[in-house]
């Protein structure tokens, strides 16, 4: 229940997005590194694919099956740089200290790309007027273009049929590479035009090391490493002090409601979600610069001489970006809250305190653990996966917190009434 038994470890945060700030060296990386050296953790994944590469076999698509951002960007990169370098010390490897190793582990070149869902998911419209083109479109840099659809199991179906056209009969230079939590929402069709790598999330060592290399205070590293939950970039969210206060609060949600009545949902409600929003200000106020500074480049007046579709493409990018960064921050309280639920049940289960993914809470949640029944917070939990579902389908955000909280805060009333 915990996430936090001993065992491999495993790798990073969908690469190039730009709400992702790139996090290269947080584990020995940097300027002229070896690039496998970067997929930290995923050795099964790793010998895998350096052995398709020694031999010329590498597949024309790879299905990488495992929790979100656990090196997936990683290992993208690193297989890219290798099928690239000009001057490969071996068959499979680049060097990792030539412009084009850099610019690709650094996510800056256009021979390895990042598909990302615009919405809640990847659509037919993608597939047409992205994909096919993207895959189809001559190469100015490079010699082999990867292609990475990040959250590969969020394509509806109707984007999967027209997606297995040209995976069917993929350009002898493009490489197709899938991320995906639930295999079981990809099409057979498709699943079996790939070549499977599972990956692993990390374990508490590397965890700790992260945090130690993050500057995590030394107090806090050991709660935080286990709050990650076997999650690399969970753990760097929570090396932001201002994250690592906003989790308290969130494990402090249930005592808000149980202390404050009835009417504490919907101002908490608007809290929460007024942090979310927050959290996308930052990445909002940077692209003004950049606006700004295309403007300057291009010689716009007056908002003229934009070149033909030039705004309209980074606009989007930008609404994108400013989507994920809420988004992300929605995970992460959803996950604390999920997070904190799991331990009441098994506290009121009578789980050693060592099981706990909260133990730093360990008080709190017993104390919290008489006041929500356990039928109660089972389907809490319930209702936490239900909103995230909402909010996948672009549901409000405020509304859909102020459901969460009145199903846990109602039986909270109920008990103690």
């Amino acid at each position: 229940m915990s996430g936090w038994d001993e065992g491999p470890v495993g790798v990073v945060s969908s690469a190039g997005s730009p709400s992702q700030p790139d996090h290269r060296g947080d584990l020995g990386g940097g300027a002229g590194a070896d690039p496998w050296g970067e997929v930290i953790g995923q050795p099964v994944a790793v010998t895998a694919v350096r052995a398709a590469l020694a031999r010329d076999e590498v597949a024309h698509a790879w299905l990488l099956i495992g929790p979100r951002e656990v090196g997936q960007s990683e290992l993208t990169r690193a297989l890219g740089a290798a099928l690239n370098c000009p001057e490969p010390p071996a068959p499979d490897t680049g060097c990792g200290r030539c412009a084009t190793c850099a610019r690709i582990l650094r996510g800056t070149h256009p021979a390895v790309v990042d598909l990302e869902p615009e919405g809640a998911g990847h659509v037919v419209a993608d597939v047409r007027e992205d994909w096919i083109p993207s895959a189809s479109r001559s190469m100015t840099e490079g010699r082999r273009r990867v292609l990475r659809i990040v959250a590969a199991d969020r394509m509806n179906e109707a984007a999967q049929n027209a997606f297995l056209k040209v995976l069917e009969e993929p350009p002898a230079s493009v490489l197709w590479v899938l991320d995906a939590e639930d295999e079981g929402s990809l099409l057979e069709t498709v699943v079996s035009r790939c070549r499977r790598l599972d990956l692993v999330p990390w374990g508490p060592t590397a965890l700790l090391e992260l945090a130690e290399r993050l500057s995590i205070p030394e107090a806090q590293r050991a709660a935080l490493a286990r709050a990650a939950s076997g999650s690399p970039q969970r753990l760097r969210a929570l090396a932001d002090p201002e994250v690592a206060a906003a989790r308290e609060r969130h494990l402090g949600v249930i005592d808000r409601l149980a202390t404050a009545g009835p009417g504490a949902v919907v101002p908490v409600a608007k809290e929460l979600s007024a942090w979310a929003k927050g959290r996308a200000a930052a990445v909002k106020a940077k692209h003004a610069e950049e606006l700004a500074d295309l403007e300057a480049a291009f010689g716009v007046d007056g908002g003229r001489g934009w070149p033909s579709g030039v705004k309209g493409r980074v606009t989007r990018r930008f609404e994108r970006a400013e989507r994920q960064a809420q988004r992300q921050a929605l995970d992460l309280l959803l996950d604390d809250l999920a997070a904190y639920l799991r331990d009441l049940i098994a506290v009121a289960s009578g789980a050693p305190g060592s099981s706990l993914v909260n133990l730093d809470a360990e008080a709190e949640l017993r104390r919290d653990a008489e006041r929500l029944p356990v039928r109660d917070a089972v389907e809490a939990l319930a209702a936490v996966a239900a909103c995230r579902e909402a909010l996948d389908r672009n549901g409000s955000a405020e509304l859909q917190l102020e459901r969460l909280l009145f199903r846990i805060a109602l039986p909270i009333y109920a008990a103690a009434a």
